[in-house]
């Protein structure tokens, strides 16, 4: 802890608006501490927004309260995390409508994606607090999806919601892909950022970007949130796109992928550095991508990245009504 000081100048003076913990000395001889917000020399504002004054003859010891790091992964329990991740993935791949059932989030667009076409439970576990009894709840869902010609589709965190995976099971529901989601800090070398190729970072996904994979069908959907959109050229050719968004100091990424003709020489790796930096200048620390569980190549490449396993999910579908 740092002393105080006595003077013109008050030695809290530089810890304006920072968290601070200060002892301070009671008449009886004994001490008491306050945390809290320091305001000015003489007040801070605790975790419950009460004014706490003291005087500067009061103060024995005090000192700044460092936050933790902002670390991928770390500081709430799980289930706030896996949320967190999750309206990360829903804020920044929005769908064309979404419809409120109590904590049951039903996104509603074009058919083409399966998470902006899903319902996302965003409540308490086990089963995410919908508006009705669980039954009743489910065959709402079955209804909306069905009116508007669209699978009934799930979106299913787990651990979280293994109550609802474990009854829509019992009701036939099946799984349409498993995956899981991977988190890292960013933390780039310059020798990340060197690259045989061609890259290209834009604000908008051209038509270069839009031809590798024929995500032609996608275009609006991804306008709705901004975003960075990379290309790696080897020379007029375009050989990988991905695209990245950042909220807060997470950043996510989605639509990553590498001709064929040049899969196995590092591209992959060499496109996520430069969109990672991308995502850095926009003020994220933290990255997050989606992984088929079946895609073991895919895996293999993040992993040896730095990527680590927060959590997976499924995507359930009811079959006999899964529209072709």
């Amino acid at each position: 802890m740092t002393e105080a000081t006595r003077g013109s100048l008050s030695p809290l003076s530089g810890a304006v608006g920072k968290r601070v913990t200060i002892r301070l000395r009671e008449a009886d001889g004994g001490f008491r501490d306050i945390v809290g917000v320091l305001q000015n020399d003489h007040e801070v504002i605790n975790a419950k927004s009460q004014v706490i004054k003291f005087s500067q003859d009061e103060i024995a010891v005090w000192r700044e309260v460092k936050p933790l790091p902002d670390r991928a992964g770390t500081g709430s329990p799980l289930s706030l995390r896996i949320n967190e991740l999750e309206n990360l993935s829903d804020t920044t791949w929005p769908a064309a409508e979404t419809i409120e059932y109590g904590k049951w989030r039903l996104r509603i667009s074009d058919g083409f994606t399966m998470r902006a076409n899903s319902v996302l439970p965003t409540g308490a576990p086990p089963i995410g607090e919908p508006a009705s009894a669980l039954a009743q709840a489910v065959d709402h869902v079955i209804k909306t999806y069905a009116d508007k010609k669209l699978t009934p589709t799930f979106t299913i965190p787990l651990p979280m919601y293994q109550e609802l995976d474990q009854y829509l099971e019992s009701q036939g529901w099946q799984i349409k892909v498993g995956a899981q989601f991977l988190i890292k800090d960013i933390s780039l070398e310059a020798s990340d950022l060197q690259s045989e190729f061609i890259c290209e970072i834009t604000d908008f996904p051209s038509q270069d970007w839009l031809n590798l994979q024929s995500d032609h069908h996608l275009e609006e959907l991804m306008k709705r949130y901004p975003a960075r959109y990379g290309v790696l050229r080897s020379g007029s050719q375009v050989i990988a796109v991905g695209r990245i968004a950042t909220l807060g100091t997470w950043s996510i990424a989605t639509r990553l992928f590498v001709d064929p003709s040049h899969r196995s020489k590092g591209v992959a790796k060499q496109l996520m550095n430069k969109l990672m930096a991308a995502a850095k200048t926009d003020g994220a620390t933290k990255v997050a991508l989606q992984v088929d569980t079946q895609n073991t190549a895919a895996l293999a490449l993040y992993r040896s990245m730095g990527f680590r396993a927060h959590h997976s999910y499924l995507y359930r579908v009811l079959p006999l009504l899964e529209v072709k």
